[in-house]
């Protein structure tokens, strides 16, 4: 499906919508991670919880680069 200078816009739609996506994902752990990293910053401890939620928002972030990286260089496939 060909459109306005021979563009498939239906797959442009789909790939902008997934880059989208995938950055609010990416962008929005690491923002949470920071987040949870700063309670308790008035006190001289940060509550347990707060430390390991911000560990798996970084490694979210951490698999998405890896991720990306193995998708975009072939010889890892």
């Amino acid at each position: 499906m060909e459109g306005f200078l021979g563009v498939d816009w239906g797959a442009f739609v789909v790939v902008f919508l997934v880059a989208f996506t995938a950055s609010i994902l990416v962008v929005g752990s690491y923002a949470v991670g920071l987040r949870l990293l700063s309670t308790g910053a008035s006190v001289k401890e940060r509550p347990l919880p707060a430390t390991a939620g911000a560990i798996v928002c970084f490694a979210i972030g951490v698999a998405a680069v890896l991720y990306g990286l193995w998708l975009i260089v072939p010889q890892f496939h």
